[in-house]
Order: structure tokens, then sequence, then C-alpha cells
């Protein structure tokens, strides 16, 4: 092809691809500065709905997990308290026994007994009037509450017959408690903790193919940034030789 400096044969072109190449080159730019393979539906309309769809089930899943963790809490909460009545039981328990024996008690002792037995009736049943996870009571049976355990009566340790009804009495309670105990424990870990670890599992495995779909591969994206910029720099270098006034050729060529 011969060289024609009137009608600048390929300046078109090169403006053509240069423009090309500064677009892409601007596109790999806010790829970059944003992290994300796709920023609008025009860089992958099919991509982006999926991606959306997934990052909607995202957000479901962690609000799912938020409302599980909190009900494990309160699980937690009704256990410690149920846990603390247990304890409160076999103390009393204790005392009962020593009551029974009334070959060595006297009135000092019985009475000691029974005003320490008092306290931990009033104690027990404080516990489970008391123990609430924010506004909900937990083992009162009430609305919100995990479990149902029914205040104590007072009971009579002051002679060895009234320690052994007494005796009876806290080894009922003492299986309530222990009912109560296992249902919680096996509600927490067999339901609540269970549904938990499922639901982590699920985030994880979406957020990794939200991510497969959605997210910048660094390395082939600057490669590719590279590339158009190479280009646009060298169409600029090109299109400034178009420029060549008529003379500055024939000056070239003497």
């Amino acid at each position: 092809m011969g060289f024609r400096i009137t009608n600048k044969i390929g300046a078109d072109f090169i403006t053509l691809n240069l423009n090309r190449a500064y677009g892409a080159m601007l596109k790999s730019m806010e790829k970059l500065s944003s992290g994300y393979r796709i920023n609008r539906a025009s860089d992958d309309p099919a991509g982006l709905v999926i991606s959306e769809q997934m990052r909607a089930r995202i957000a479901s899943l962690n609000q799912e997990i938020e409302n599980t963790t909190i009900t494990i809490n309160k699980y937690q909460t009704a256990d410690s308290a149920a846990l603390e009545l247990r304890q409160q039981l076999t103390e009393l328990r204790s005392l009962a026994v020593a009551a029974a024996n009334g070959g060595y008690n006297d009135e000092a002792i019985t009475r000691a007994y029974q005003a320490e037995a008092d306290n931990i009736v009033q104690n027990y049943n404080r516990i489970i009037q008391n123990t609430s996870f924010g506004t909900q009571n937990l083992l009162d049976g009430s609305l919100g509450s995990v479990a149902l355990v029914a205040s104590m009566a007072p009971v009579d340790l002051s002679s060895p017959e009234g320690a052994q009804v007494a005796l009876d009495a806290i080894d009922v309670e003492i299986s309530r408690v222990d009912a109560t105990l296992i249902d919680i424990g096996a509600t927490q870990k067999n339901d609540l903790e269970s549904r938990l670890a499922n639901l982590r599992i699920e985030v994880q495995n979406l957020t990794a193919s939200e991510s497969q779909i959605r997210d910048l591969d660094f390395i082939t994206e600057y490669s590719t940034f590279l590339r158009n910029k190479l280009v646009v720099q060298s169409a600029m270098s090109l299109l400034s030789h178009q420029n060549l006034s008529s003379q500055t050729v024939l000056n070239l060529l003497s």
C-alpha cells in the first residue's frame, strides 16, 4: 500500500480501536477499584440476577442465624437457672436427711435446720419467678418461657417425721427439675445448635458460590487492563503520526 498524505487512510480505524480500548480500560479500572466483576447489569445480566438472588438468601440466612443465636442464649439462661434450682434441692435434701436424725438433734439444731430450709425454699421460688430473658420469664410456664417449674411449698423439718415427709417431696421436685434440665439441654443441642450449624454451612456455601459469580479475578483483570492501556498508548502514538503535514512528510522523504 502506498503512503497517502491527503486522505490519511487508517486514521478512522485507529480512532475506532482507540475508543474501544479506552472504554475497555475504563471498565477494567472500575472493576479493579470495586473488586467486582459485575458492577451493573450490562456486565453480566444473568449473573447479576443470580448473584442478587443469592445475596437475598444469604441475608435471610444471616438473620435466621442471629435469631437462633439469641434463642440459644435464652436456653442457656434457663439452663443455668434450672441447674441452680437443682443445686438448691440437693442442699435442701441434705438438710432434710440431717433433720431426720432425731437421736442427735436438739431443739436449737432443729430450729437452725428449719430456718435454713425456709431460706432455701424462698430462694428456690424466687429463681423460678425472676429468671427471665429480656422481658420473658423462662421457668414459670408463661408465654415465651422454655419450661414450667412449679413453686415449692414450705417443708417441715421440725421433727424427724416431718423431715421424712419433706424428703419424699424433695425427691419428687428433684425428678421434675432433672426432667426440665434434660428437656432444655436436648432442645438446645439437638434442635437449636444443630440448626445453627446447618445455617452457617449454607451461608458459607452460598457466599462461596456468589463470590465465584460476582467477585473479580484481579490477576486476569489487571492483565486485561494493561493490555488495553498498551493499545491506547499505541493508538495515540499512531494518531500523532497521522497529523504530520504534507510538507513534513516531503521533508522526511527528501
